[in-house]
């Protein structure tokens, strides 16, 4: 598959080389993609490309840290990161989160360009179709992995905020400035609008899950109302995405190899790499790292753990020395090849549903939602209802904990608090202390935004 299409290589040498670079290099030895099953392996190839959001690796603020595994960390960037620093990549040195999200883009702008114009070969327009639909949706998926990024959370008071460039065709040489909050959202929706009915006839969820299904469009919609404030359309969205695909794994049943140590992996390889997982309804996996200690749980994370029922803490997290290093007080997902999803999973669904219901006072919709989850991830849980609480706010906040323990080590919770924050609503103060200096992160602060790297900003003078 790496040596049908020259394309790939050109779009890695438009994020790391200046125009004039790049036009010096001429592609020879390669095959341009010209029938509908050229352009379907070239969006396959794509979509199995390194981790999304990998900058919030140590920039999650339940990410813990001790100073032996601080300074073991072999990248600079990674620990200027850890310390929530403004100043995070050196003057030469690549971004890779930004190169590969910008490499798919112009594999997903050269598709929706010449699509049309494929010869069908042994392929069908049905094949078309969806192939064209699938590229849009993950431009759409990537443009939003990128403005909440390098960006400000949406709202009516950053809509005007410059962000980060949006090519929309397959122009190498382009310098282009930096597209506005609400001019990316603005696409994002037009890129599904079209993407939608193209798929609508298409399965649920796709075999191979970095590709999205009709239940990933609509799950993708969900998670953006839910930025964007509109809890009643994220909650329909969230409820018909999970009418179409709702499979959810029983952590409970959930055993070790090796009994008692997690480092042996799970009792089921299904399980074992993220990317093959039942319960991902569009997959973006975000570290396969986790075969070292360098995911502590935050103290105040792991004490609203259940540590001997709740099976997200029992299964995944260890104490147990590893590679000579002290892991207290636990590292967590403990496992040989593990991998974390950022992308969609039924999980995902349910906590947005949960939130957007009880956000409009809908508690027994909410409370439903919440009990299918915990249900698969407690051992003799005790259904919740609603007289467990004192009104929508209680479960809110009910739900916002259950949020962070659910998606730990995925970074989410970093941008669940700037959308809180962005909501109005009460955010905490972050602190970390290295080598006896301590970092803050304070609600708002422009430290929860990924800056450009100086070597992105030198290659294009329009940023």
């Amino acid at each position: 598959m790496k040596n049908l299409f020259i394309l790939t290589f050109i779009a890695i040498l438009f994020v790391s080389c200046n125009a004039d670079e790049f036009l010096d290099v001429v592609p020879t030895g390669s095959k341009i993609p010209n029938t509908i099953e050229d352009y379907d392996k070239l969006l396959e190839d794509h979509q199995t490309a390194n981790p999304t959001w990998a900058n919030i690796y140590y920039m999650d603020p339940d990410t813990y840290l001790t100073d032996e595994i601080y300074n073991a960390i072999t990248y600079e960037f990674q620990r200027n990161q850890y310390r929530w620093s403004q100043d995070q990549f050196l003057q030469n040195e690549d971004d890779n989160n930004w190169k590969y999200k910008y490499q798919r883009i112009y594999v997903y702008n050269l598709i929706l360009q010449d699509v049309d114009e494929a010869d069908l070969g042994d392929r069908t327009e049905e094949d078309r179709k969806i192939i064209k639909g699938q590229a849009y949706a993950q431009r759409a998926f990537d443009y939003f992995f990128l403005v909440n990024e390098y960006g400000p959370h949406y709202s009516t008071e950053n809509l005007d905020v410059p962000v980060v460039p949006m090519p929309l065709v397959p122009d190498l040489t382009a310098q282009l400035p930096r597209a506005t909050v609400g001019e990316i959202y603005e696409q994002i929706a037009k890129d599904l609008d079209v993407a939608e009915p193209l798929l609508s006839e298409y399965k649920p969820v796709d075999e191979v899950n970095f590709r999205p299904g009709k239940a990933s469009v609509m799950g993708l919609r969900a998670w953006i109302a839910l930025y964007q404030g509109d809890f009643d359309a994220a909650a329909q969205f969230a409820d018909r995405a999970l009418g179409l695909y709702d499979f959810m794994y029983d952590y409970t049943q959930l055993t070790h190899r090796t009994p008692g140590n997690p480092w042996s992996g799970l009792s089921t390889t299904e399980f074992q790499f993220g990317t093959d997982s039942k319960d991902n309804i569009w997959g973006k996996y975000y570290s396969y790292y986790f075969n070292r200690p360098a995911w502590l749980y935050n103290p105040d994370l792991l004490s609203l753990y259940d540590q001997d029922n709740d099976y997200r803490f029992v299964i995944f997290s260890s104490n147990l020395t590893y590679g000579g290093m002290d892991v207290s007080p636990n590292v967590a997902y403990a496992r040989i090849n593990a991998e974390r999803q950022v992308g969609l999973t039924t999980p995902d669904l349910y906590m947005i549903s949960a939130e957007a219901h009880a956000r409009l006072g809908h508690n027994e919709e909410a409370i439903t939602k919440l009990n299918t989850l915990l249900e698969n991830r407690i051992l003799n849980f005790t259904p919740l209802s609603t007289s467990d609480f004192v009104n929508s706010e209680d479960l809110l906040d009910y739900i916002k904990l259950e949020r962070r323990k659910e998606f730990y080590a995925t970074g989410k919770t970093w941008f669940d608090m700037k959308r809180y924050h962005a909501y109005g609503e009460e955010v905490p103060v972050f602190t970390r202390t290295i080598e006896g200096q301590t970092y803050t992160l304070e609600p708002g602060s422009e430290k929860y935004i990924v800056p450009i790297s100086p070597k992105i900003l030198g290659q294009n003078p329009n940023l």
